[in-house]
């Protein structure tokens, strides 16, 4: 199927594009992090805590563990390594935009890209 192997190509061509790179070795380093995955977990724990809080009507609850989530989002936020990854992730997105929309627009026109 000639589709399937001009995407495999693409895919590889994408892959090893710098920026696809850098962020993927910006996401290698961040997976490589434990105390920051332990705070990552305990952000998600909070969150599920004040969705469950918020469910069954206990305001109280709910309001604590949602600033408690808050407060470690911002502390992970400010984290030069997540600031890093979020700009390698932008980077990474954007390319990925770019080539879709110039297929898309070169299948508008009917070209052969």
């Amino acid at each position: 199927m000639q589709w399937e192997e001009e995407t495999d190509k693409l895919a590889a061509l994408l892959k090893n594009h710098s920026s696809v790179q850098a962020f993927l070795e910006v996401k290698t380093r961040l997976e490589k992090l434990p105390e920051l995955q332990d705070k990552v977990g305990e952000m998600k724990d909070h969150q599920q805590e004040a969705v469950f809080f918020n469910k069954i009507e206990k305001e109280q609850a709910y309001l604590q563990a949602d600033e408690e989530a808050i407060r470690l989002q911002d502390d992970l936020s400010q984290l030069p390594v997540v600031v890093e990854y979020r700009q390698k992730m932008q980077d990474a997105s954007d390319l990925l935009y770019h080539v879709t929309k110039a297929i898309e627009e070169g299948i508008n026109k009917g070209d052969n890209l």
